[in-house]
């Protein structure tokens, strides 16, 4: 099997992890850079991610979580933030990027911006696109961090109102989900894979 593809197969959301081993600060930075080659519309990257280490914090997340304990027994959890105002905040850097690296002519540069901000200027539009590129992001980060030996589990299941009030994060940005991440407890088995539905059950060639 060709390792890509193994990766892909061996994750598994964990709701049971080693309490007793953590993830360095550089390896989750490491884990996150690399997952951050995810696409996006325009390359805009409209993410932003605030990872919790502290015990303290982490119990706190817990009872935002409406207690789930995966969340304080994992190392870390990675808090995904999709920012609908990051066609503004972000377009100059990546448009000198784009002209630098020869993907654009600089002639063009205002052109495009006028073209992305237009369509980014629609607050659902914007919404849908940051939420569906920092989704992109987090199956990365999971998919990355199966290359560590790490597990992961994403989590929709907290107050998000709270969540936000708790990190200080603007009440215009949205939190699709959060991952925990950390080691498996060697002490737990797994149960077989649950069913997932064959091509014919869900698409068609046409």
């Amino acid at each position: 099997m060709k390792e890509c593809q193994k990766l892909i197969t061996e994750r598994r959301s964990i709701t049971f992890f080693d309490t007793t081993k953590e993830i360095s600060d550089d390896l989750i930075k490491e884990v996150l850079e690399v997952a951050a080659t995810a696409p996006s519309a325009n390359n805009l990257q409209p993410w932003e991610v605030k990872v919790i280490k502290d015990k303290e914090k982490k119990k706190i997340l817990k009872e935002i979580c409406f207690n789930q304990q995966k969340v304080e027994d994992a190392s870390a959890v990675i808090v995904l933030i999709a920012n609908p105002k990051a066609a503004f905040e972000h377009i100059d850097r990546v448009l000198d990027s784009s002209v630098e690296l020869g993907y654009m002519p600089k002639e063009r540069r205002e052109s495009a911006k006028e073209r992305v901000l237009e369509v980014w200027k629609d607050m659902e539009q914007a919404k849908r696109k940051s939420i569906r590129d920092t989704a992109l992001f987090a199956m990365n980060i999971m998919i990355v961090a199966r290359v560590y030996d790490l597990e992961t589990h994403p989590m929709d299941g907290f107050n998000e109102e709270k969540m936000k009030e708790f990190l200080g994060i603007d009440v215009e940005k949205i939190v699709p989900m959060i991952i925990t991440i950390g080691y498996k407890d060697p002490s737990k088995d797994l149960l077989p894979r649950a069913y997932r539905f064959k091509f014919d059950e869900f698409g068609e060639i046409i």
